[in-house]
Parts: C-alpha cells; structure tokens; sequence
C-alpha cells in the first residue's frame, strides 16, 4: 500500500538523500533510497525537475544519458533560508527567537551563543 505522504514531504525526502551524498546522485539511486516500492521514476524525475525550477537542485551529466543531480545547499543553508524567511513575516522577531531558545537544551543554548559570538 502507498505511504500517504503531506505536500512537499517527498520533495523533502528527495532533498534528504542529495544532503546525505553532496557528490550527487542519480535518480536512480535516490529512488533506492527513498525505499518505497509505490514510487516510480518518473515520480522522483518529476520532484528533482520542480526542486531544479526552485533552484534548489542541480543536474550535470552522469553516466550514460543520465543526470547526476546535487543540493545548490547544505540542510543547515536551506533550514536557515527558510527561518529567516519565516521570521521575516513576524512583527515581533525577538518574541519568537525567545520561545524558541525556550525550547532548546542547555547544551544547544550553548552552542547558539557560541555561534552568535563567531
């Protein structure tokens, strides 16, 4: 049976395994990856063209007629993209980054402050 996946989930998934291998991969060896039998090819061809539309994903050619496609990001790069985008829409940032380092352990408090002191 299908995994029944939210919007954009398997964009996220796809992401997730060009993270995991910045050397690149093909899109056959993301669709191994992804592990699920009820995805097709064509499916996870479809997801890396609107990711390269988003500028999110590169292909360069691979081996034989196929493609190798890469990350433009790292996952820390693009979760920083987006919070930063995110916060932009709030008309109270510093409220938000308190609740947030409310969330955090010590040891990742800690390791916030050390990076905001870089």
């Amino acid at each position: 049976m299908a995994i029944k996946r939210k919007q954009g989930e398997l964009e996220s998934e796809v992401l997730g395994c060009l993270w995991d291998r910045p050397a690149g991969l093909t899109s056959q060896q993301i669709l191994a990856l992804l592990g699920d039998d009820s995805i097709k090819i064509t499916t996870v061809l479809t997801v890396l063209s609107r990711l390269e539309d988003k500028n999110l994903v590169t292909k360069a050619a691979g081996p034989g007629r196929g493609f190798i496609f890469q990350a433009v990001t790292t996952r820390e790069q693009h979760t920083a993209k987006a919070l930063v985008e995110l916060v932009g829409q709030i008309g109270n940032p510093a409220a938000v980054f308190s609740h947030f380092a409310s969330g955090l352990s010590a040891k990742q408090l800690k390791e916030l402050k050390e990076a905001l002191d870089k």
